[in-house]
């Protein structure tokens, strides 16, 4: 079991977020809480659950219990954690905050490589690159890092293969696709009076 240890910054009582290192031991399975906490930004304790349970079937011996399958299982299952990790500590580390020291310290505080490395690339020229079967995909990476106002220096050369008046054109109809489905849809005070207004539930 390794502890992430939350530094005092704050005056609240420290914790250690535990993940253990060998999830599968023996006979012995750990499969959701008890094979690590992650702090719930993201809601992530039930997909944890079920690669946990995915990766047993994956590896499940027909006797015995043959040490490679043990040691992949929790290697695999090892990397299912830290890619969450990385995506929920983002949001702290990429904050502009610097009202409170909790913000200060998150804003300079060194964070796992691999989140430095994909910070890095996005900062560099926008790339954002999703590893194997990760839980959060490209999307999310850049709905993060774009939200938070981390600003890339340059783009992908191949932009410039299309002129401005193609980009323009492409984007037109990407907002217009939006525009049609925006106005398709009711309001939030139209959903909410023709499907669960106050006092018409049975």
């Amino acid at each position: 079991e390794d502890g992430i240890r939350d530094r005092d910054v704050t005056g609240v009582q420290t914790c250690a977020l535990p993940i253990c290192r060998e999830a599968w031991k023996g006979n012995v399975l750990s499969i959701g809480l008890a094979a690590g906490f992650l702090e719930p930004l993201e809601s992530t304790s039930i997909h944890l659950v079920q690669m946990g349970i995915a990766h047993l079937l994956t590896m499940f011996p027909s006797a015995g219990f043959q040490e490679a399958e043990i040691a992949e299982y929790n290697r695999i299952l090892q990397r299912e954690y830290e890619w969450v990790r990385d995506f929920i500590i983002l949001h702290y580390k990429a904050t502009e905050r610097t009202d409170t020291p909790f913000w200060n310290y998150c804003r300079t505080m060194d964070v796992p490589e691999t989140l430095t490395q994909r910070m890095e690339l996005f900062r560099n020229h926008g790339r954002v690159f999703r590893e194997g079967n990760e839980l959060f995909t490209k999307v999310s990476w850049l709905q993060v890092m774009h939200g938070q106002r981390i600003a890339p220096q340059s783009y992908h050369p191949l932009a410039d293969v299309l002129s401005d008046a193609e980009i323009d054109k492409y984007l037109d109809e990407v907002s217009g696709v939006i525009d049609a489905c925006a106005d398709y849809m009711p309001t939030h005070a139209q959903f909410i009076a023709d499907h669960c207004a106050a006092g018409t539930q049975s």
